[in-house]
C-alpha cells in the first residue's frame, strides 16, 4: 500500500472509539502485512492492513472467531478492539484494518534454548487449545504441500520453461519427479493424519516474548484447517534449522540442525503428543515443505527459468537430504514421545 501518514491514521482511527491520535510508529518487521504501534489518548494498539491476498471478509471473520475462541480458552493471543459498528475489521478505501491490543515485548529468540523450549511447548499448547474450534471458511479448496501440489508445480515449471531448459536443468527436472513420486509412495503408508486449524505461520516473529515467557502469539492470517503434524513440520523448519548458511539461491539458510530439532520436538511433547503415524510421516511433510515453497514460493512468483540453475541444486539437496535423515528425524520424534510417556 502507498505511505500511511497522520492523517490516514486518524481517519482510520475515527471508526473506533479509540481517543485522539498522539504518536504512530512503523513497524517493519514481517513482509506479508503492514503494521503500526499507534499511541492515543486512551492507550496503545497494533494497527494492522492486511496484504491484499488475505482480506476475504468471511476468512477474517473466521480467524477473528478463532482468536477469540483461544482468548476465552485463555492462550496468549492479543485482544482484537471492535469498531465503532460492533464489527472487527474495517474496510475503508480498498484496504482491510484490524486493531488489537498492544503486547509489548521482544519476538522470540530460536538461539536462547529458553526461548527455543518456550515456543515448541506454545506450539502444542495452541493445538490442545484449538481443539474443538472449525470453520468452513478455513478449511481450503486445495492443499499448499503434498505430492499432488508438488506434481501440480512441477507440470507448471515444465510448461513455463517448455523448449528453453538445458539437459542439465532437465535432469533437475526429472529428480524433482523422483521426489514427487516417492513422496506420493510415502504419504499413502501413513494414511489420513489428525487434523485441526493450524497457525500456519508460526514463527520466531510471531512470538512476543517478555523475558523467558511468551505473552503473546500474533498473525492467525494464514490460520486453516489441515494436519497437525505438517505445522509441526513447518516448525521444525522456522526454530530448527542451521543457523551458519549454507544456501545462497533460496529462503532456507540450510538443512536441519537435528540437535535443536531434538530440543525443539522434547519441548513440543510435553504439552502435545504426536501419534506414531504423525511421527512417521514428519520427514517426508519436511521434504515436500521444502520443495513445494522452494519451487513455489507463497506469495511471491513461480521459481523463474533464469534463477533455477543456482536455485535447483540447492532445493535438490534439501529434498535430498530430508530422504537420507528421515529415520533420524523419526528417531528424535519417537525418542521425545517415549520419554514423555
Amino acid at each position: 500500500m502507498e505511505t500511511v501518514n497522520a492523517q490516514d491514521i486518524v481517519r482510520i482511527l475515527a471508526h473506533y472509539h479509540l481517543g485522539d491520535l498522539e504518536r504512530y510508529q512503523h513497524i517493519r518487521r514481517g513482509y506479508v502485512n503492514e503494521k503500526w504501534v499507534v499511541e492515543t489518548t486512551e492507550g496503545r494498539y497494533l494497527l494492522k492492513c492486511r496484504h491484499p491476498s488475505l482480506r476475504e471478509p468471511r476468512l477474517v471473520n473466521a480467524q477473528h472467531g478463532l482468536m477469540g475462541y483461544l482468548l476465552v480458552a485463555g492462550f496468549p493471543v492479543p485482544a482484537l478492539i471492535s469498531t465503532q459498528y460492533g464489527t472487527s475489521f474495517l474496510e475503508i478505501e480498498g484496504e482491510l484494518y484490524e486493531v488489537q491490543a498492544y503486547l509489548a515485548g521482544v519476538p522470540c529468540d530460536p538461539t536462547r534454548p529458553a526461548h527455543l523450549a518456550t515456543a515448541a511447548r506454545t506450539l502444542g499448547w495452541y493445538h490442545d487449545a484449538v481443539q474443538g474450534f472449525d470453520s468452513p471458511a478455513l478449511h481450503r479448496p486445495a492443499e499448499r504441500y503434498g505430492p499432488r501440489a508438488l506434481g501440480q508445480i512441477i507440470g507448471r515449471l515444465r510448461g513455463s520453461w517448455c523448449g528453453q531448459t538445458t539437459a542439465e536443468l532437465d535432469m533437475s527436472i526429472e529428480e524433482l519427479q523422483g521426489h514427487a513420486k516417492d513422496l506420493e509412495a510415502r504419504f499413502r503408508e501413513f494414511g489420513p493424519l489428525p487434523a485441526l486449524v493450524i497457525h500456519s505461520d508460526y514463527y520466531a516473529d510471531n512470538l512476543i516474548f517478555q523475558g523467558d515467557r511468551v505473552v503473546g502469539v500474533i498473525d492467525f492470517d494464514l490460520a486453516h484447517w489441515c494436519w497437525r503434524a505438517l505445522e509441526v513440520a513447518e516448525a521444525l523448519l522456522a526454530f530448527a534449522t542451521e543457523r551458519c548458511r549454507r544456501f545462497e539461491s533460496i529462503v532456507y539458510l540450510g538443512v536441519l540442525d537435528l540437535y535443536f530439532a531434538h530440543q525443539f520436538l522434547a519441548a513440543y511433547a510435553e504439552t502435545a503428543e504426536l501419534s506414531e503415524p504423525e511421527i512417521r510421516a514428519l520427514p517426508h511433510l519436511i521434504r515436500t515443505i521444502w520443495l513445494c515453497a522452494s519451487l513455489d514460493p507463497p506469495l511471491e512468483p513461480l521459481l523463474s527459468l533464469e534463477r533455477a540453475p543456482q536455485a535447483l541444486p540447492e532445493i535438490l539437496a534439501l529434498a535430498d537430504w530430508a530422504k537420507a535423515h528421515a529415520a533420524d528425524v523419526v528417531e528424535a520424534a519417537r525418542t521425545c514421545s517415549n520419554d514423555q510417556g
